[in-house]
């Protein structure tokens, strides 16, 4: 038992010593009070005009991640962390570099991934990064990692040069100083048991001081303490003689009392941990790893969402975006300059524009006066991919009876918000409320009075034909489209004075292939519906027309005459609410209209 206990003292002294030494170097060398463990500043660079990590490198969530850098040419740097998606859209087609890989000993393995030479939009200007920094100098992030793919970029500020940089990264994780020095007590405590059961002895009992008198009890005490111990052996035979008759057996010695046998001290010191600083460090993290798991500590839990999605824009975004817009458009009307305009719009409502500067300079007209979208309440659908978009509500500084109503979209992540749709609602009509609003889908169309896509060609039917249609019994009687249809029969009747001079009149509208349209909360949709309307007027044998006065005179002078056709082209845009199925009719709520063009042949 003796023996047992020693060796099981040196094995538990071993393990102390072993548990002592991973945790104090955990505690004192790798983590610090700060519970960071860092890399320390590690050389990045690429050829192209970014780095950026992969989703795998952040499959777990909960620690804090730090990420310093500075440029080692003195540039101004930046530093971000975006979902996936968004930096996939951003760096699509350009050259940069993948962080694939982070080793021990430390060491930084990035892959090269082939595309242009960019230039990247400022990355500072852009409103999708969850965590950022950027200037001159060493720039810092400190983000709590969250549940999904998402990726660190680090990069040039102005997007437009390669990085060259030093990179120290670090890993906060709450508790791992405290945890460490808690295996390190633990491997103390181990030692000095393990220690203990090599030192103890057990004194013998026979050792013990006699109870009884000096003289007689404690004598008495051995000599029976002494029989009882040795009472196996049979007793000694007087011999006959000086010399033991042959073949009798020696006289066996009397034990005396028991003494415990004398061992050696244990020789040698403990072995020496290897100097080298790499397998110190997977010593310390398998240290680590064996204390989180055992108990020590809480193990980050791994990523369990595999796919992201976010609001298109938050509210202070959007409004920077507007304010950016409000900006913009003034210059833009001031000047009348078509392209910068274009900055800030885009499909139908930028040829509008533009076609209504074309008009003002060929009347000679005073620029637009100044005003702003005020007071926007934002509409931000939830996307997991581009294109985005979301929907705006705001008042109009310059005109208190109407609402301005508009669509915004983005097609990639590095490219700006623009304003594809612009309409004025009376002050009188109520907007639906914008939150939770989300992109109508198939499954809508069941759900709505007429599917969205379905309205707006309705709508173009019931504006080409007339009231007469039958699809106007689908639409809430409505005073503008009801002024829409009778100006135009006005018209064709004005056109065809005399009735010889004009062999057919018509106008069509055609929606566009797709209306932006979104569902409230309350399962109304709203839909945006952008109809081009063609009037084409065929002329009269022996006949000659023209235009001859504005708008249409801006686009085809009065000096210039048709003989076979007279052409035009109007934009108009409409905004419809369709309730839940059986709620009721198509509601038209907004309805203007823009020369675009005039002309013949």
């Amino acid at each position: 038992m003796r023996v047992i206990r020693r060796i099981f003292g040196v094995l538990l002294a071993l393990v102390g010593l072993i548990v002592a030494v991973l945790g104090g170097a955990a505690a004192f060398w790798l983590i610090g009070p700060d519970n960071t463990v860092r890399t320390g500043e590690q050389p990045l660079s690429s050829k192209g005009l970014a780095i950026a990590s992969t989703p795998e490198m952040l499959d777990r969530h909960g620690p804090v991640l730090h990420v310093d850098v500075r440029s080692t040419k003195a540039a101004p740097v930046f530093v971000g962390v975006a979902r996936d998606f968004d930096v996939d859209s951003y760096l699509k087609g350009t050259a940069h570099s993948k962080l694939v890989q982070l080793e021990y000993p430390i060491a930084l393995t990035t892959q090269d991934v082939k595309g242009t030479a960019g230039p990247l939009v400022a990355p500072g200007t852009l409103d999708w990064w969850v965590a950022q920094a950027g200037g001159a100098g060493t720039q810092s992030i400190a983000w709590t990692i969250e549940d999904g793919p998402y990726e660190v970029v680090v990069m040039n500020a102005d997007g437009k040069t390669a990085p060259d940089m030093r990179v120290d990264l670090g890993l906060e994780i709450p508790g791992a100083f405290t945890t460490a020095l808690g295996i390190f007590a633990a491997g103390i405590l181990l030692l000095a048991l393990g220690i203990l059961l090599v030192l103890f002895r057990r004194r013998p009992a026979n050792s013990r001081p006699a109870t009884g008198s000096p003289a007689t009890g404690g004598h008495h005490q051995h000599q029976h303490q002494h029989q009882h111990q040795h009472q196996q052996y049979p007793p000694a035979q007087p011999a006959p003689g000086p010399y033991p008759p042959a073949g009798y057996p020696p006289a066996q010695p009397v034990p005396g009392p028991y003494q415990p046998a004398q061992h050696p001290p244990v020789q040698g010191a403990p072995q020496q941990w290897p100097s080298g600083g790499g397998t110190v460090r997977r010593v310390v993290a398998v240290g680590l790893a064996l204390g989180t798991v055992t108990g020590c500590a809480a193990v980050p839990p791994a990523d369990s969402v595999t796919a992201l999605t976010r609001p298109a824009v938050s509210d202070s975004a959007a409004a920077a975006v507007i304010a950016h817009y409000n900006a913009v458009n003034n210059k833009a009307n001031r000047t009348r300059d078509s392209k910068l305009i274009a900055t800030v719009e885009g499909g139908n409502l930028v040829r509008q524009s533009q076609a209504g500067y074309e008009i003002d300079r060929a009347g000679k007209a005073k620029p637009v006066p100044a005003f702003t979208y005020t007071k926007p309440v934002i509409g931000a659908p939830q996307y997991g991919s581009y294109p985005m978009s979301f929907v705006s509500a705001s008042g109009i500084s310059n005109d208190k009876n109407y609402r301005h109503l508009g669509v915004w979209e983005r097609q990639s992540a590095g490219s700006p918000w623009i304003l594809t749709f612009a309409a004025g609602v009376k002050t009188t009509v109520k907007v639906p409320d914008l939150t939770g609003l989300r992109p109508a889908t198939k499954r809508d169309d069941t759900r709505l009075a007429a599917a969205p896509q379905a309205a707006a060609t309705a709508l173009a039917t019931y504006l080409s034909v007339g009231a007469k249609s039958p699809r106007a019994a689908a639409f809430q009687p409505n005073a503008d489209v009801t002024k829409l249809i009778t100006n135009l029969a006005k018209t064709r009747a004005a056109q065809a004075d005399p009735p010889q001079s004009v062999r057919s009149i018509t106008d069509v509208f055609t929606p566009a292939k797709q209306s932006p349209a979104y569902v409230t909360k309350a399962g109304t949709a709203m839909v945006f519906v952008s109809l081009t309307r063609e009037h084409t007027l065929l002329i009269g044998k022996d006949y000659n027309f023209w235009w001859s006065k504005l708008p249409m005179t801006a686009f085809s002078p009065a000096t210039v005459k048709y003989r076979s056709a007279l052409t035009s082209t109007t934009l108009h845009d409409a905004v419809l609410l369709i309730p839940p199925k059986g709620k009721g009719k198509i509601q038209v709520v907004a309805l203007e209209s823009q020369l675009i063009d005039a002309g013949g042949y």
